[in-house]
């Protein structure tokens, strides 16, 4: 037994001595914590296929030699397979703990010849990692044809919060070709975190390298390199250029433009930009140009000239129908011209609408064609023959323009006047009065017109001078 030990620990010396220069440098890279009772240390079985697996732990300091040791053969040593996969597993007791054993040692368990030991070197939670190009270099290991490997078991949580805080990074803010380099670190570190697999071989000057550490690094890294896309702020100026300022009051306008001007500044300047800088530029903009206040001017104006239409006395000419719908319209506008909150399209829509039911105003024609029937039904046979002539062109001119594609309400007007004033000059024949063919005039004919008032004021003078002489002689005789 004795010859057993001291041969185990020449062994040792040896695997010492050749991972003392290549494999301390890189362990330091690893992050490893300190081990404690309850902490959990694993061997992957995978390469060597021992049948089993037990460890050895002491205590090593320089200049004094190993100490506070259990022996490989304890049952204290004992690992315990984890399911079917090729990975042991030994969880600490209480009276393991760094300071009393700083050293470990896997081993199958074997006594004599077959015994198999591997030395991990400084104990921290998990495995140490010895590349197949270190394990080839002694002549006591690479005799059997074995290849080895072995890993610290460490903690995952610093690449696990950054991988959570680049997937929260939005990829719409960055250039195609950074955010493509930094898609790929993150699906790299994402695999290195889910694997088991934590230590990967490489040709670099140490022999080895943690993968773990190495795509966390990587991934730093790239991810200060990501290049903010400076051009979705250009994009955005460009937006503004193509807003129709005119149809917006010239403070508001003013204030798009300031917004403008500063961003114009950022793209442009030497500074890198950074996302929340990118982001509250944008903002900026949006706001700027959410709070673009529309120019009424326009709608005033039409508010004006539907008022204007409505209170003439021409809107008689119209139908009630589409004057009562002008009301509406302005009615309407009027209250979108007092809205502080009102929109662009609410304003030009209130606007259209107004002008449109202005164009769209309708003539009464049934006015001008009931005054032609009535003048069509007139006794031309009584009247003089040049004025029934007067009224027949008055008609005739009336029909054509009820039958034109347009009229306006000028030549609406006219001949609506031009007929009255022709049914009011007719006169009879024998001197008698017109007997007023038209029911909206008075007017009596013109050569009845004067006999009337030659009687009418020769019977009142009449009357007035009886009267004064009848008075005269009452009074004459009272006195």
């Amino acid at each position: 037994m004795n010859r057993i030990k001291k041969l185990s620990f020449i062994f040792l010396s040896v695997i010492i001595a050749i991972s003392s220069f290549t494999k301390v440098k890189g362990v330091e890279k690893i992050y490893v914590t300190t081990i404690k009772q309850g902490d959990v240390v694993y061997y992957d079985n995978s390469i060597t296929k021992w049948d089993n697996v037990k460890i050895y732990l002491f205590e090593r300091k320089e200049g004094i030699s190993d100490t506070n040791a259990f022996t490989w053969n304890d049952d204290k040593g004992q690992m315990k397979k984890i399911g079917d996969t090729d990975i042991w597993e030994y969880t600490l007791p209480t009276d393991i703990t760094s300071d009393k054993y700083n050293h470990v040692i896997f081993l199958n368990g074997t006594e004599g010849p077959q015994n198999q030991t591997i030395d991990l070197g400084y104990l921290g939670k998990g495995y140490a990692y010895i590349s197949k190009e270190i394990y080839n270099k002694n002549d006591d290991y690479s005799k059997n044809g074995k290849q080895i490997g072995y890993w610290y078991l460490y903690d995952k949580t610093g690449l696990r919060n950054l991988l959570d805080e680049c997937k929260k990074l939005e990829e719409k803010y960055y250039t195609s070709e950074s955010w493509a380099t930094f898609k790929t670190s993150m699906e790299e570190a994402e695999k290195v975190l889910n694997s088991e697999q934590r230590i990967e071989d490489a040709d670099d000057k140490d022999g080895y390298k943690c993968n773990y550490f190495y795509k966390l690094e990587g991934l730093e890294k790239v991810k200060t390199e990501l290049v903010v896309d400076k051009e979705i702020l250009n994009n955005k100026i460009k937006e503004t250029q193509n807003i129709d300022k005119d149809k917006y009051t010239p403070d508001s306008v003013n204030k798009l433009n300031e917004a403008v001007k500063n961003a114009q500044g950022k793209y442009n300047g030497e500074d890198p930009l950074t996302v929340d800088g990118l982001k509250d530029e944008l903002s900026k903009l949006d706001e700027a140009i959410n709070n673009l206040k529309p120019n009424k001017d326009k709608l005033k104006e039409k508010i004006d000239e539907g008022n204007g239409i409505i209170d003439n006395e021409d809107s008689k000419y119209y139908t009630n129908d589409s004057v009562n719908a002008l009301k509406d319209k302005v009615k309407n506008g009027n209250e979108v011209y007092k809205n502080d909150n009102a929109t662009l399209a609410e304003v030009e829509k209130a606007t259209d609408e107004i002008d449109d039911t202005i164009k769209g105003l309708e003539l009464n024609k049934k006015m001008l064609e009931d005054l032609v029937n009535m003048a069509k039904n007139a006794d031309f046979d009584k009247y003089t023959d040049e004025t029934v002539e007067t009224l027949k062109g008055a008609i005739n001119a009336s029909q054509d323009l009820l039958g034109s594609g347009e009229i306006t309400l000028e030549k609406f007007k006219n001949s609506i006047e031009s007929l009255n004033s022709a049914i009011n000059g007719l006169v009879e024949k024998q001197g008698n009065v017109n007997e007023n063919i038209n029911n909206n005039t008075q007017t009596p004919s013109t050569g009845s017109s004067i006999l009337l008032a030659i009687i009418l004021l020769s019977v009142g003078s009449i009357v007035l001078l009886i009267t004064f002489i009848y008075r005269n002689k009452s009074i004459k005789s009272r006195s």
